[in-house]
């Protein structure tokens, strides 16, 4: 029957409010269409109701009534793509784009099609026809910077931001836009540039729950849980169930020191959800990498370590995880848990787990098992030209009854990083106060050990054993005894900066043999593949081990000009970390070049 007697104007109206079954039964109130626009339109609305067979029906008369039309074309073409059926779907592209060669939708679509089943080449070039087609789409601007985002090569990932950013432009509420953006700057290094993508996404869309987790999730990064937990809350609101959401709260509450809150959330985050997968960026078949985490605080952050144009990984919180399933398929594991003191439950079912895998693995749990602070104190200590703090576990109420406790002390609720719940009690009279500030029942106990200089300043070194190789990272210098890089006074001394560049520069010649073989014998001891040592220079010259364990990030600078001296040794260590994950599978392919720097003795 024909529908001449319809008002494409009305049924245009009822599919813009969505009412598509309404719309549908006009379309076919006398019968079935018999005109192609009709058939397209009866599409559509079957394709929005689920009905993706009638669907498909509707389309491929539409497309027999009139052979040039492109837009039946696409549409079908986008069914077949959903549901997998890509010889069919690139058939209809390419049909639609013979038709009309100028159809920058055309383009997109046969673009995205190729990219998904791994024809990148191609694709890049049909992502760029189409945005020469539509230089002001921002949806065509939107997905080039995706596929550039996607390749890994740095001139891309530079591409995708300037794309990401001309798609802001021409759609500054483009939500898509900000997220990814947001992602990209995240992953490449650029919190704070991160902070501002997410910043405007939760501007421009605050009902939207993910982008408060984003938010969320780079604030925590940055150390200000507070505004953290705000937009983890935000995101309840929205959606009481985002299990995201619950994981930054438990972060949150741990680091405030509330474990009951944080253990409450912990289940609610990952009792569900276990298992978690980031896909592969680059071309052609990926290896597939297990990572054993932690569904608490204590893992290294290993997001930076691994090229994700070689890996797609799979992330387990072991403690969630059934014991009893079979280990999802890897070539492969990483254990990522890295605190002991705080994991000791999540490395020793990593442990059991780790047993039953059969691939390459890199940082043992059972290593990572032996590098609590009490048993580096006695084990490190032993070490020619290393001085480690004594450290004793001891109760809040033993503390206040003990009689020879030297002063100055150093207190810290064991599990906490990056200086929370630790404090220095200079005598006996500040010791009550101090308990009352520490959560937890028993405490770390630690020597002092000074390393104030002549100038006033407290310095902390942080140097990187990946792969049996020492790679410094940072050097920090402060005023305070707690010394840590985002409270130091680096940003406002220029001399601390010229300091930290000689160190970064040839950090065996600024340390001298001894200490650097002292360092090497630390890392030797603690057996891992990839770990941390922060540590300071006594007024003696003596080497003062602070801390040693694989929990422990390599930090990249901000985008002012004054850190650009920094950017050559964390790419130094960072590419060596993902070095050594692509050599552990046997993988060397020349594809991840190494910026050589002179680094004394390995």
């Amino acid at each position: 029957m024909r529908q001449s007697g319809i008002s494409e104007q009305f049924v245009a109206r009822l599919i813009a409010e969505g009412q598509f079954q309404s719309a549908l039964d006009r379309i076919c109130l006398e019968g079935e269409p018999d005109e192609a626009r009709w058939c397209d339109l009866a599409g559509l609305c079957a394709s929005r109701l689920g009905d993706v067979r009638r669907a498909e029906t509707f389309w491929l008369k539409s497309i027999e009534l009139d052979p040039q039309a492109c837009q039946p074309l696409l549409n079908l073409g986008a069914l077949y793509s959903d549901q997998e059926r890509h010889d069919r779907a690139e058939q209809c592209f390419r049909r639609a784009l013979d038709i009309a060669p100028e159809s920058a939708a055309a383009c997109a679509n046969l673009a995205l099609l190729l990219e998904k089943q791994g024809e990148r080449e191609e694709a890049r070039k049909y992502h760029c026809q189409a945005v020469e087609l539509d230089g002001e789409s921002a949806e065509m601007r939107f997905n080039l910077a995706n596929f550039l985002a996607g390749t890994g090569h740095e001139d891309d990932i530079e591409k995708a931001k300037s794309a990401f950013l001309e798609a802001i432009r021409i759609m500054p509420t483009h939500f898509g836009a900000w997220v990814n953006l947001g992602n990209l700057l995240f992953e490449t290094g650029y919190a704070s540039a991160a902070h501002t993508a997410y910043t405007a996404a939760v501007t421009y869309h605050p009902e939207q729950a993910s982008a408060h987790v984003n938010l969320g999730n780079v604030l925590l990064h940055m150390g200000n849980p507070d505004a953290a937990q705000t937009h983890f809350n935000t995101a309840l609101g929205i959606d009481p169930e985002f299990p995201e959401a619950h994981q930054g709260l438990a972060s949150v509450y741990h680091r405030q020191g509330n474990l009951d809150r944080a253990d409450y959330h912990r289940n609610r985050g990952f009792g569900g959800k276990p298992v978690s997968f980031v896909p592969c960026r680059g071309a052609g078949k990926p290896a597939s990498l297990l990572i054993l985490a932690s569904s608490r605080e204590g893992n290294v952050p290993w997001r930076f370590l691994i090229d994700q144009r070689l890996f797609e990984a799979t992330i387990v919180a072991v403690e969630c995880f059934d014991h009893l399933r079979a280990l999802p398929e890897h070539s492969l594991l990483f254990n990522a848990i890295g605190d002991a003191d705080l994991c000791r439950e999540g490395l020793e079912i990593a442990c059991m787990l780790a047993r039953r895998s059969a691939s390459p693995s890199i940082n043992s749990p059972d290593a990572v098992l032996r590098t609590g602070r009490l048993d580096n104190a006695a084990r490190l200590a032993k070490l020619p030209g290393v001085i480690a703090p004594e450290i004793r576990m001891l109760s809040k109420a033993a503390l206040l009854s003990e009689s020879d406790l030297t002063f100055p002390l150093l207190l810290r609720s064991p599990g906490f990083h990056g200086g929370n719940y630790f404090v220095r009690v200079d005598d006996r009279d500040a010791l009550q106060a101090a308990l009352s500030e520490l959560p937890g029942e028993e405490l770390f106990a630690m020597t002092y050990l000074e390393s104030r200089h002549e100038d006033g300043l407290f310095r902390k070194f942080r140097v990187m054993s990946i792969d049996g190789a020492l790679y410094p990272v940072h050097m920090a210098a402060s005023r305070q005894w707690k010394v840590h890089y985002f409270s130091s006074d680096m940003a406002e001394n220029a001399s601390c900066r010229k300091e930290e560049e000689a160190f970064l520069n040839d950090f065996s010649a600024y340390l001298g043999a001894a200490r650097v073989s002292a360092l090497e014998a630390v890392g030797r001891s603690l057996g891992l593949d990839y770990c941390g040592m922060d540590f300071g220079i006594g007024r003696d010259g003596s080497l003062l081990l602070y801390e040693a364990n694989a929990a422990m990030n390599i930090v990249a600078p901000t985008s002012e000009k004054m850190w650009d001296y920094r950017h050559p040794a964390i790419t130094n260590a960072l590419m060596a970390a993902r070095r050594m994950f692509a050599e552990r599978l046997g993988n060397v392919q020349n594809r991840l070049p190494i910026h050589h720097q002179e680094q004394g003795t390995s």
